[in-house]
Formats: structure tokens, sequence, C-alpha cells
């Protein structure tokens, strides 16, 4: 067992040695120029043990979107409890931001916008592997919130962008587009509050504690 379990780490240590080299090479060089044997090298491990958790260089792609968006394929992300959708959207949204906020978030949206063009795969690495499996996370809370009776929601796929665009929109975008942009912690609290508040006066319904709606 213990054998198996130090066989385990190393693997997972060879796997983050190599996203986070692929990162740095993506982030300096671009997608084009770069190669699979300088991730392996800059990682420290061999190409047959690259080319063994990540078979080309899409695939290595995708690995970084998921560990961005923080998504294991093989695991069941918790969902907040239903029946105060003003906490659980509140959380739910400063998830969010947090991955939004992130320092490799802007370069690598970048490294997509420029490159997407002659590599579509890129655009929908980040779909696909990062951005979907969070909105269906988010379909499935509100969904639950429905079925508690808290949300009256007709087009859940709607809901749920319309939700995370509020929040895109004014936290990702004015810094990503303008480098003297600044949104600090307050300014995030405060789009993250009128953001539930605008869901929740459009899919709420009042219930008897009033959790449905903010005050």
């Amino acid at each position: 067992m213990a054998v198996e379990e130090y066989r385990e780490r190393v693997k997972s240590e060879k796997r983050a040695a190599a996203l986070a080299a692929a990162g740095r090479a993506f982030l300096s060089h671009g997608y084009d120029r770069t190669t699979l044997a300088h991730v392996a090298r800059e990682a420290g491990i061999s190409t047959g043990t690259l080319f063994k958790h990540f078979p080309t260089k899409a695939a290595l792609f995708e690995g970084i979107m998921e560990e961005l968006w923080e998504v294991d394929p093989e695991l069941q992300r918790p969902l907040p409890p239903a029946g105060n959708p003003t906490a659980g959207l509140t959380a739910i949204g400063h998830d969010y931001a947090g991955k939004l906020r992130q320092p490799d978030t802007g370069p690598l949206f970048r490294v997509i916008i420029a490159e997407a063009p002659r590599f579509p795969e890129l655009g929908q690495a980040l779909f696909l592997r990062g951005k979907a499996p969070y909105l269906n996370h988010l379909h499935a809370y509100l969904r639950s919130e429905i079925a508690a009776g808290t949300m009256d929601i007709h087009d859940v796929p709607l809901a749920a962008r319309q939700f995370l665009g509020m929040i895109n929109d004014l936290i990702f975008w004015p810094t990503f587009l303008a480098a003297d942009q600044v949104v600090d912690d307050a300014e995030v609290g405060r789009v993250i509050d009128e953001a539930v508040l605008t869901l929740l006066a459009r899919y709420g319904r009042p219930v008897k504690d009033g959790a449905a709606r903010p005050a």
C-alpha cells in the first residue's frame, strides 16, 4: 500500500510540474512556439513521462484549463446547501470572482484570443474543460433551489449565464482591457452583492424566513 501511495504521489508531482512548466511556456512563448520537448525539459521530466500524462500540446492546455477552474472530471464538487439562495449565490459569486482574479487568468485569455484563429482547440479547451463544467455546477445548484421552492427559473442555463455575466463584466473585463484599472476587494464584494440581488429580484420566490430575497 505504501509503495502504491508513493507511486501515485510521484505521478501527481510530475503531472503538476508539467502543468506549471507548460503554463510558463505558453505565457512566455505563446501556444504555437511552445514544444512538448521544451515543457518536459523545464519540468525536469522525460518527454516519455510527459507523453504519458499529456500526449499532445492540446491536452496540456486542457489540463491547464482544468487546473485554472479547479475542475476535476473524476470528482463531484459539493453544492452549497439549498434553502438560502442569497448565501449560496454569494458563495458561488466569490468563488467565480476568485478564479477571474487569479494572476494567470488574464494572460491565458490573451494567449487564447491571439492564437485561437489558428488553433481553435484553445477556445474549445477553455469552454469544455473549464467554463462548461463550472456552469454545470451552477446549473445543479440553481435546480436545487428550484426544488427547494426558493427560486422559479424556467431557463436555468440562461439564468446561470446572466449571473456569471454580471460578475464577469464588471470584475474581469475592465482589468483585462485596461492595465491601469483596479477592482479592489470592496468593489468585488459590491458587484457580487448586486448580482445576487438582481438575480433574486428576477427569479427569487418569497419564503417565510425571507431567505429567497436578500434584505
